[in-house]
């Protein structure tokens, strides 16, 4: 079975529109048969996880189409529909509107320069990195979800949450130096921490 990224390869190297049309609904065995044709061929979806698709390649118009779901007519609810004179319902495929990539385009395509602003920051220094970190403000080691009820009422403590995010920000206004400000992001999934700062020297 192919992927649909080679199958979606090989429809740009055909003539036509690459167009993927996907059921999402359920069922064993799904096909799609429409008036691009004139209604003369099915053919077989193929399972993508929990969806069907296929790729098809088709000129720039305007299609009507249907599902076969284990042998039933169907149709897919949050696509663009249609009735005929029988009361029949179909989907609606659109392709007037396409407009095909080009990559010629963009291939001389260069981004701008960063400015040089951006890259006039100073460096942290030995020195900053050997400094100790600022304390914990007391009230962060104190949290209400570890506090005992003080009602005897009141049922016990939450459980502890399984995901948790701290943010700190920290500002230093240097008299000799740079000022500094850093940003602390701390993540915690169970028992699991991952924390990332961010340093920015501000100059007066």
């Amino acid at each position: 079975m192919q992927s649909p990224s080679s199958l979606y390869e090989e429809a740009c190297n055909e003539q036509g529109i690459p167009t993927m049309i996907t059921w999402c609904h359920g069922g064993k065995e799904i096909a799609v048969e429409g008036s691009w044709d004139n209604w003369k061929t099915r053919s077989r979806l193929q399972r993508s996880g929990k969806d069907f698709t296929i790729m098809k390649v088709l000129p720039s118009g305007v299609y009507e189409y249907r599902f076969i779901v284990d042998g039933q007519w169907r149709h897919a609810p949050e696509l663009p529909l249609a009735r005929d004179d029988a009361g029949n319902t179909f989907n609606i495929l659109d392709l007037q509107d396409y407009v095909p990539e080009d990559i010629q385009s963009i291939s001389g395509f260069e981004p701008p320069q960063s400015p040089e602003a951006s890259y006039s920051n100073l460096l942290l220094g030995a020195e900053d990195y050997s400094k100790e970190p600022p304390v914990v403000p007391p009230h962060l080691q104190m949290t209400l979800l570890n506090l005992p009820a003080a009602n005897p009422d009141i049922p016990s403590p939450l459980p502890r949450p399984q995901h948790v995010i701290l943010n700190h920000l920290y500002m230093q206004k240097g008299k000799s130096g740079p000022s500094v400000v850093a940003l602390g992001s701390t993540h915690r999934f169970l028992a699991k921490y991952v924390t990332v700062v961010l340093y920015k020297s501000l100059q007066r």
